[in-house]
């Protein structure tokens, strides 16, 4: 029997491996000081379609259920997230550090690191404003990937005000500059020609915003966007990107940390920083976040806000690519056959223990345990137990 599209079985081995990934971000989530925190499966379709922006509705499963109401399975954790603060952490004195790992669901074509039912990891900072938030939560995700083995991973960061003031600076319409932000977004040339011909722009100024789109960098970056958003609030989001990459420098991830003026994400969930990180080997980014300070105010708590999250199976993926695979070679400390007290004590000192069901003898047990690569053996004679140690590097693991 097959299964659906875009979801998968984990067998026992894969199920390890991915929950030692989860475990080693989840320690950086608590050194870091964030609650963990989980909600529904499903979510009524209100609740979700008040935060979610029009694409992510698009991908939402909904179904109602026997009395006709609308529900969805929630499409990422965020806006849960959200929800909850404003209705049950109301009074809780900001700012909010809350963590999550957790399944969610998409309706979208399956893909190379793109799947139905998947795993966020992610953390939200609640109720700050702010370079200093914005740059806590980049350097989270940084250490998260340095966790799980891909220390190597570089990451992007923008501010979509500056965007915003290079537009305003070619005297573009609110309407016009989202169709603009769209084809920068997807770093698509050929449509931003048309619609600067079409909009009939100061053609310098356009080649400038051009130019600076295809240019990742630091200060070559800076120095462009200062000429390109004059404007107050651009010039203020350049500057809290100068404190961000400073700090990162500070502490030894300046080589990873670049601006990229056409990294805009989803347009109607980010209202200023915001960042992805990826691998140079991978076609898709692993994780990335940003400031939404829109989105509690929905529900009707005006308070600012920064997350962001890493896609548990792209991960795997990528370490899978690189051949590191830290499942363990042995799954079993001690094979106790005939004593439910020895097994008892085993495990009572945290040994992994399987205890023989079948009624093997001592040279049926002896080849089992070495077939599974079980290092120890405890045979009860009675009230006596004999211990057999094995070659650890015999036989082959389960």
């Amino acid at each position: 029997m097959r299964l659906p599209p875009g979801v998968r079985d984990w067998l026992p081995q894969e199920f390890a491996f991915k929950q030692s990934v989860e475990d080693r971000i989840a320690l950086v989530f608590d050194r870091w000081s964030y609650a963990r925190i989980a909600t529904p499966t499903f979510e009524s379709y209100e609740s979700l379609e008040r935060g979610l922006g029009e694409k992510l509705m698009r991908q939402t499963f909904r179904f109602s259920d026997p009395l006709g109401e609308e529900l969805a399975l929630r499409t990422e954790m965020t806006t849960p997230i959200a929800r909850v603060v404003s209705t049950r952490l109301r009074n809780a004195s900001l700012p909010i550090r809350l963590s999550y790992i957790a399944p969610a669901y998409r309706y979208e074509e399956p893909q190379l690191g793109r799947m139905r039912e998947f795993t966020q990891a992610g953390a939200e900072l609640i109720g700050a404003a702010g370079a200093d938030a914005d740059a806590e939560a980049l350097f989270m995700a940084i250490e998260s990937l340095d966790a799980v083995g891909l220390s190597d991973a570089h990451f992007d960061i923008n501010d979509s005000a500056i965007v915003d003031g290079a537009l305003v600076a070619l005297g573009l319409s609110a309407p016009t500059a989202r169709l603009w932000k769209e084809a920068i977004s997807v770093r698509n040339l050929v449509a931003l020609d048309d619609l600067a011909r079409s909009a009939a722009v100061e053609m310098e100024r356009y080649a400038l915003l051009r130019r600076s789109i295809v240019t990742r960098g630091t200060d070559d970056v800076l120095a462009i966007a200062r000429e390109l958003a004059p404007n107050p609030e651009a010039q203020a989001a350049i500057y809290r990107l100068e404190r961000i990459l400073a700090r990162a420098a500070a502490i030894g991830f300046g080589a990873r940390v670049a601006i990229d003026p056409a990294l805009l994400r989803d347009l109607e969930y980010y209202t200023g920083f915001v960042f992805e990180g990826f691998l140079d080997d991978l076609g898709f980014s692993l994780c990335g976040g940003g400031r939404y300070d829109t989105l509690l105010p929905r529900f009707g708590y005006d308070v600012p806000a920064v997350g962001w999250m890493v896609g548990v199976e792209r991960i795997l993926l990528a370490l899978e690519r690189r051949h590191i695979d830290e499942r363990r070679r042995r799954e079993v400390d001690v094979f106790v056959v005939g004593s439910d007290r020895a097994a008892r004590e085993e495990r009572s000192r945290g040994q992994r223990v399987r205890v023989d069901v079948r009624g093997l003898d001592r040279t049926a047990a002896i080849a089992y345990a070495r077939h599974k690569a079980i290092p120890r053996v405890l045979i009860a004679r009675g009230e006596e137990i004999e211990e057999i140690f094995l070659d650890a590097d015999e036989g082959s693991p389960s």
